[in-house]
């Protein structure tokens, strides 16, 4: 089995995922309205990252449900066991640890419930539709499991940001694919002819029924809250750190301007900062 994982150094991002949840909670709100989660409900949260949609699943279903966070790894689990704290709702979070790749859900978490929550998760598995399968194994006759995967590709800037090329967060996107098509999902694990290449399909071949699609919008428009900025700053800056090989000498110096805290051309400082993208939700249920 190819081992990507370390492709990704997690426990570095924390601080940033922390500020990118937090940001994402409104969108994150629109899903759990959709989805219909009441309290009392039981949702294993996989993928748990640092805990950010925890704590909101832990609000919705209140002190009669349980939201069970799954994560392999460590630093996401103290992360989220820190905020569940924080925000008051500790007392009915549950946090896991568990390998994904060989084990069923319902071996992990030790009980049936009634919604899954994977976001962003599956495409980390060898085998996507397996993968599938092994987290419907923890739905009760008629849960649901939901997955996010895909979407548009969150932007931050006006095309030409007044500081070299224009296009320059088009170009990390192309960036971001040829590393994501290479080191997370290479040319062994991609599909197969005739596999299911949609996640409504995916979903279907994994013997899940009912499927329905729904994309939510993140929007937040100019001129952004300072702690948004920030995030935003963040972002580029692992963006560098992660992509930063794969783009030329003068993205690299746009980048370096960006996330100078000082330069007025920062991030930090501009006034035409923005924040718009499209996450979309996959949605199949278990047979009654």
């Amino acid at each position: 089995m190819h081992d990507h994982k370390h492709a990704v150094d997690w426990a570095a991002i924390v601080p940033h995922m922390v500020g990118r949840q937090a940001l994402e909670a409104p969108q994150q709100r629109q899903l759990i309205a959709w989805l219909g989660i009441k309290p009392g409900m039981v949702v294993a949260d996989v993928g748990c990252g640092a805990g950010g949609m925890t704590a909101l699943l832990a609000e919705a279903v209140g002190t009669t449900g349980l939201v069970i966070a799954v994560d392999g790894e460590p630093a996401m689990q103290e992360a989220t066991k820190a905020l569940a704290e924080s925000c008051g709702v500790a007392e009915w979070v549950k946090v896991l640890g568990g390998d994904l790749e060989h084990e069923d859900l319902r071996t992990i978490v030790g009980r049936t419930v009634d919604l899954v929550h994977a976001s962003a998760v599956v495409h980390h598995l060898a085998d996507e539709v397996d993968g599938l399968r092994r987290l419907a194994t923890a739905l009760r006759p008629g849960g649901r499991l939901v997955v996010l995967e895909g979407g548009l590709d969150t932007r931050h800037l006006p095309a030409d940001c007044g500081i070299g090329r224009p296009g320059l967060e088009g170009r990390i996107t192309e960036a971001q694919k040829h590393w994501f098509w290479s080191a997370v999902r290479p040319p062994e694990l991609q599909a197969r002819p005739g596999a299911p290449t949609g996640w409504n399909d995916k979903l279907l071949a994994a013997g899940l029924q009912d499927v329905e699609v729904h994309s939510l919008v993140l929007e937040v428009p100019p001129p952004l809250p300072a702690r948004v900025r920030e995030t935003v700053r963040h972002g580029f800056v692992e963006w560098q750190r992660r992509f930063g090989h794969l783009l030329d000498r003068e993205d690299n110096e746009t980048l370096a301007v960006l996330i100078d805290e000082h330069d007025p051309r920062g991030v930090l400082h501009r006034s035409d900062v923005f924040v718009l993208g499209v996450r979309t939700a996959f949605v199949g249920r278990r047979s009654a």
